[in-house]
């Protein structure tokens, strides 16, 4: 696994909201990890929280999502109501996609996203193909990261980004879960009872056959200033919003049908 270098961005254009990718860019893609700035909520959900179920302001929220949307080049996305499962959906158009963890896709001209504030996003990027991950403790158990990449072709084509999550450092689990962890993905992945989701995608990944993995390193624990976090928040912060979309100008593009 590679720790890849990260940037943060100002806004594309007039009217957007920062971002973080990693660089160097994936060739063939876009990646947009969203911090929490740039936004309209008020505390507790300031600024850039995309959830309504949180108990933020609607207005707010769309405001925040049209932000993300013109920073996106105004393409609209492909989303799921996240279970906390492993289903991957396939999907060919921006709109809702039903319930799952994970989306896939072969078009270009939208986004795939997911929200989180703890769980881990993953963004993967194959030849002609993309997906987005929301990788928890339940989802990252069931090897949802290498079941998309699977779903995607030739896993070993596939380049991984694991994006802002909680990490090691911050993340203590019941006994139960770390000895399910480590019966699973090898004691490497648990310290006592901290774990370390981003090892266990790591190796998850490497099982399924990709290669190339880059991780940003990013703890949503350790750095409240850009990212949401419900573990030391609790129940009442916002959801960051992370997405991945097919490089139209890219030599391997898709175009949506």
């Amino acid at each position: 696994m590679q720790i890849a270098s990260w940037r943060e961005r100002a806004a594309d254009s007039p009217g957007g909201a920062p971002y973080i990718a990693p660089e160097p860019a994936s060739p063939g893609a876009r990646i947009w990890f969203f911090t929490r700035k740039g936004g309209v909520s008020e505390p507790p959900y300031d600024t850039l929280n995309v959830s309504t179920l949180v108990g933020d302001e609607p207005s707010a929220v769309s405001e925040n999502l049209s932000r993300m949307k013109t920073t996106m080049g105004g393409q609209s996305s492909a989303w799921v109501r996240q279970v906390a499962g492993d289903e991957v959906v396939r999907v060919e158009e921006g709109r809702f996609a039903g319930e799952g963890d994970a989306l896939v896709t072969r078009n270009g001209g939208f986004s795939l996203v997911v929200a989180m504030a703890d769980c881990v996003p993953v963004a993967l990027v194959g030849d002609g193909v993309v997906g987005m991950v929301h990788s928890g403790w339940r989802g990252t158990l069931k090897g949802i990261s290498g079941k998309t990449t699977r779903d995607m072709g030739d896993p070993s084509s596939v380049r991984a980004y694991i994006g802002p999550g909680i990490r090691q450092c911050c993340y203590e689990v019941s006994e139960e879960i770390a000895g399910r962890f480590a019966r699973r993905f090898g004691r490497e992945v648990v310290e006592g009872r901290m774990l370390s989701l981003a090892g266990a995608i790591k190796t998850d990944l490497r099982e399924a056959g990709v290669t190339e993995v880059h991780d940003l390193g990013l703890c949503t624990g350790c750095r409240p200033d850009l990212f949401y976090s419900h573990r030391k928040e609790g129940p009442k912060t916002g959801r960051n919003l992370a997405a991945v979309a097919l490089d139209l100008g890219s030599s391997g593009r898709r175009d949506a049908r």
